[in-house]
């Protein structure tokens, strides 16, 4: 007992559409803020503080 599919209405279709463009656009960017965020944390030198904290 399987329901068939409904076909999307042209203005379903259209918002489908937009929020998959949105949506590669929001993982894109996103990618470039971790990328960099690596990059600004690594040039500071907090990538490189693996070892223990040094006493005070």
């Amino acid at each position: 007992m399987s329901a068939e599919p409904v076909p999307l209405t042209g203005d379903e279709h259209a918002e489908l559409l937009f929020l998959r463009a949105e949506n590669a656009l929001l993982r894109t960017e996103r990618d470039i803020l971790v990328k960099a965020a690596g990059w600004f944390a690594a040039d500071a030198g907090v990538l490189d503080r693996r070892t223990e904290p040094e006493p005070r």
